[in-house]
């Protein structure tokens, strides 16, 4: 397995998740930060990817960004370009043995992804969320801190669940809806929907 990885998007956090994983960082790609970031070498811009790629063919990518607007956009722009990408999770992370979780997904410290839960491709899942039994989180899908997935629940692609939110058993959330941050969901949320309170409205 090549360890070598390119952090896409400037972010401390990503780098010491991607260090505690042992991962070598090469550099950072990032359209604001000039000369070094963390102690690791600003490589370029998204426009000089293909450069970038052809000088570090080998390299896998990982997305930084926490919007799932901005992950798929990158992914699309990256692939293309012939990168490859890395599953980033961390070791303090607790995953189930009957988890699945897809590639370029980044998984970081103190989340629980509990027993056949399926979590797909480029998702997000943030601090001490907890992903409980038998759930389905879409490509793309953020989880942000402290949220809290029942068991059965459905999250579609390119949705965004809110710190410290509560989904209950068997709730579907579609795609790209938005769930605020301390919310309870009781019901299933329409695609493309934003909800908030206690319950979710």
């Amino acid at each position: 397995m090549n360890n070598d990885i390119i952090i896409v998007g400037a972010f401390h956090e990503m780098v010491e998740l991607c260090e505690d994983c042992g991962f070598h960082i090469v550099g950072i790609i990032d359209n604001k930060m000039q000369e070094d970031y963390c102690g690791y070498p600003i490589l370029g811009t998204d426009d000089d990817r293909d450069r970038i790629h052809e000088e570090n063919p080998e390299c896998n990518v990982v997305i930084s960004p926490d919007l799932p607007a901005v992950r798929i956009k990158l992914s699309k722009l990256y692939g293309d370009s012939g990168y490859h990408f890395a599953t980033v999770i961390s070791p303090k992370a607790n995953i189930s043995r009957t988890a699945t979780i897809g590639v370029g997904s980044v998984i970081q410290q103190g989340v629980n992804v509990s027993a056949g839960t399926a979590i797909g491709e480029y998702v997000k899942i943030n601090t001490y969320a907890n992903v409980m039994h038998d759930n389905i989180v879409g490509d793309f899908a953020t989880i942000a801190p402290n949220a809290v997935l029942l068991g059965y629940v459905n999250i579609g692609r390119s949705a965004y669940i809110g710190a410290n939110s509560t989904i209950l058993p068997y709730v579907v959330i579609g795609s790209s809806a938005t769930v605020g941050a301390g919310a309870v969901v009781t019901k299933n949320v329409s695609q493309q929907r934003i909800v908030k309170g206690v319950p979710a409205r």
